[in-house]
């Protein structure tokens, strides 16, 4: 299995090998064949198999790694793709929704956003709901501090 598949998440800093800040250079060395490539605006990102990397067009630098569904790295060591917002976080006041861009983020996890799996409802918080995570991204903090209370 391809390393940039199952590298563990740290928050704000990497996924496995593969930090923000690294070069689009380093990457395009280090990332496995084949890989997609999207020109967006500001940014250029590669999509290897259920994980991408946003290069930002002006500095030629990772600022953000998202991961989908199949990707096995873990946050936190137990918690990735599949597990539930509550068992990452289990107190609901920690988490703030933002409805504008469908993810979901804590107050105690700064840089690490998640997402809900496709057919799942997004919810304000509460103990008595599912939230199963369909994605994950991290960036540096700043990037998401805007959607925070």
């Amino acid at each position: 299995m391809e390393r940039h598949m199952n590298g563990n998440i740290v928050k704000g800093e990497r996924v496995g090998s593969f930090f923000l800040g690294m070069p689009e250079e380093d990457l395009l060395k280090e990332l496995a064949q084949p890989f997609g490539i999207e020109n967006r605006h500001g940014c250029t990102v590669y999509q290897a198999e259920h994980v991408y990397f946003f290069v930002e067009d002006e500095t030629k630098k990772i600022y953000q790694i998202c991961m989908f569904e199949g990707f096995e790295g873990k946050f936190l060591t137990h918690y990735g793709v599949g597990n539930d917002l509550l068992d990452v976080d289990p107190d609901p006041k920690n988490w703030y929704v933002d409805w504008e861009a469908s993810c979901y983020s804590s107050v105690k996890h700064r840089g690490i956003i998640f997402g809900l799996e496709e057919d799942a409802i997004m919810h304000k918080v509460e103990k008595d709901k599912k939230f199963p995570i369909g994605w994950i991204c991290i960036a540096h903090p700043s990037m998401y501090e805007d959607r925070e209370e």
